[in-house]
């Protein structure tokens, strides 16, 4: 990961079925992100449907370096300005957890 965090935008570019398409550094974390995302979903839904303990624990493994990844390509995403998430502000945390809490009971 931090290879690729010190590659500039332009070395990233890469041609595409010789047409002269690139594709931008952004363009490529999104893609990276997206399917990690794809994979923890994927290995998640296996590591809950598996009969196999043994296997069960490796795919719980296996979704743990996933989500490890995940977050590596988050924060780089972050870092660059690529993927910006606003805090939210006290007021709309109290109105959810009002909304939910009245929901449980």
């Amino acid at each position: 990961m931090a290879q690729m965090g010190q590659q500039s935008n332009q070395s990233m570019q890469a041609g595409m079925n010789g047409q002269g398409a690139t594709i931008s550094e952004r363009e490529l974390l999104q893609l990276a992100l997206s399917d990690a995302k794809y994979t923890a979903a994927a290995i998640n839904t296996f590591a809950l449907e598996c009969v196999s303990e043994t296997l069960r624990r490796d795919y719980l493994t296996i979704l743990g370096e996933v989500h490890s990844q995940e977050k590596q390509i988050f924060d780089l995403m972050q870092q660059k300005g690529y993927y910006t998430v606003q805090n939210a502000n006290p007021q709309d945390i109290a109105q959810a957890k009002s909304k939910f809490s009245s929901q449980a009971q």
